[in-house]
């Protein structure tokens, strides 16, 4: 099995077996740490995917960037394994779509472009010490920021930290890894 695919299993069971309880502990931390950072303080218009059941929840900051007038952007993924972000600005703007992910309604939403989104958090299942990640496998995000020019963020338990990990040209790095215990300084 290669090396992606089976660090990308570990990933997948790491954050299938956390305990509910664990789960509230960290997205609490991580929610904290956001939304004390200047990152956010700065953002007017914040980019980030509905989460999976097993990963991170995002509606918290999604609700959080709501109640501090910013703008919520979520991506509906295209068929060229691209990605177009839309604002949201209700629950109601969005529906089941690829790979069981909620996904705007592009007819009931408004397109974001690169330039307008001011953070965006970059899902994964496993991290290095580097900011590069393992994610699901469909290059969907390190197309995005290869030539993203804001802020790029991972969420991730100290758990999901790594060393270092398998790194290919096309895959991109994060600016900034965020875990339960607060921001990492990344390796050059």
């Amino acid at each position: 099995m290669e090396e992606k695919q089976r660090l990308r299993q570990e990933g997948l069971q790491l954050l299938r077996e956390i305990s509910p309880t664990e789960k509230l502990r960290v997205e609490h931390q991580l929610a904290s740490f956001l939304f004390s950072s200047a990152v956010w303080k700065c953002a007017n218009t914040i980019g980030l995917t509905m989460a999976l059941p097993h990963e991170w929840d995002t509606t918290k900051i999604i609700q959080q960037a709501w109640l501090e007038k910013k703008n919520v952007c979520v991506p509906l993924t295209l068929e060229n394994r691209e990605m177009q972000f839309y604002y949201v600005e209700s629950y109601n703007q969005l529906t089941d779509g690829a790979f069981q992910i909620k996904e705007p309604v592009p007819d009931l939403c408004t397109p974001a472009f690169k330039n307008d989104i001011d953070f965006l958090l970059v899902p994964g299942l496993l991290f290095d010490k580097s900011g590069y990640r393992i994610g699901y496998g469909g290059g969907y995000y390190d197309r995005y920021i290869a030539d993203y020019p804001h802020t790029t963020i991972a969420l991730a338990s100290s758990q999901q930290l790594r060393q270092s990990l398998p790194v290919d040209p096309f895959d991109r790095c994060v600016e900034y890894l965020l875990t339960d215990d607060g921001f990492i300084v990344l390796a050059e």
